[in-house]
């Protein structure tokens, strides 16, 4: 066997948690080495990456609007396998993850990869906690445990049948996106946090009131900041909070995919 590499887009890191605990059962089960790649750069979505017939592939990111994030689309092309085997993993806020796991399975497959599993998991929401707070929980990366095991088996029999996801064609529309930035509070000590974690790198790190274009609002600086002087002060976002927190807090349980 060769190597598992668990990459992962993760802003707030739900992702990377489940792709993580996948990952590392495979490689458990499999007696091999395990890596970790992050896409959470700008620098490390432009690179290139390749991938042989021996390694295994876990790639992880969060649903946006029930699709793979599209920053990802062209970051997809830059990945290169050799009928390598995958295991593809959509991460989504306790309301739907619609077409992103179907997404993922299918640019992987163009890219010369073969997904053998894959598995829809549940994150604490970006927009409120009142959504899966706390999530991926503990039962939760049992689920993920148990996924690696299957796909480890799966592995090690040579098995490259391709993994069967739900999802629709064509892929559902993205919304328009709209014109976000994080506020700042006073109490901002100007330590740089949310500069090093904004998956767009604008926000300027030696003064971080400073915000460019291009926010995706995925909260990494809101939820990282240690004196929680990151704000958001948005209609569109403040309404699609109450709504989600009107309709979707019954706690959904991740699906697991391997036939």
């Amino acid at each position: 066997m060769g190597n598992v590499h668990v990459m992962s887009f993760s802003p707030t890191g739900g992702s990377r948690k489940a792709a993580m605990e996948v990952g590392k059962q495979i490689a458990l089960s499999a007696g091999c080495a395990v890596g970790e790649l992050s896409l959470n750069r700008p620098d490390d979505r432009a690179a290139r990456y390749h991938f042989g017939p021996e390694d295994l592939l876990v790639l992880a990111y969060p649903a946006y609007g029930g699709r793979m994030p599209a920053l990802l689309e062209e970051t997809m092309t830059h990945l290169a396998g050799e009928n390598t085997p995958a295991v593809v993993l959509a991460v989504y806020g306790n309301r739907a993850y619609e077409d992103a796991l179907l997404e993922g399975v299918e640019q992987l497959e163009k890219q010369g990869f073969v997904p053998i599993a894959a598995g829809a998991f549940v994150a604490e929401h970006t927009y409120t906690s009142a959504l899966a707070g706390g999530r991926p929980d503990e039962s939760d990366l049992a689920l993920a445990r148990q996924l690696g095991e299957k796909a480890a088996e799966k592995w090690q029999k040579g098995d490259k049948t391709l993994v069967k996801v739900p999802g629709n064609h064509p892929y559902k529309e993205r919304g328009a996106g709209a014109s976000r930035h994080p506020k700042t509070k006073d109490s901002c000590t100007g330590c740089g946090l949310c500069a090093s974690l904004c998956p767009m790198e604008i926000i300027d790190p030696q003064d971080p009131k400073v915000v460019g274009e291009g926010c995706l609002a995925c909260f990494a600086c809101v939820k990282n900041c240690p004196v929680g002087a990151k704000f958001f002060e948005d209609e569109g976002l403040d309404k699609a909070k109450m709504w989600l927190e009107a309709n979707f807090q019954e706690p959904k349980t991740p699906e697991l995919f391997v036939d």
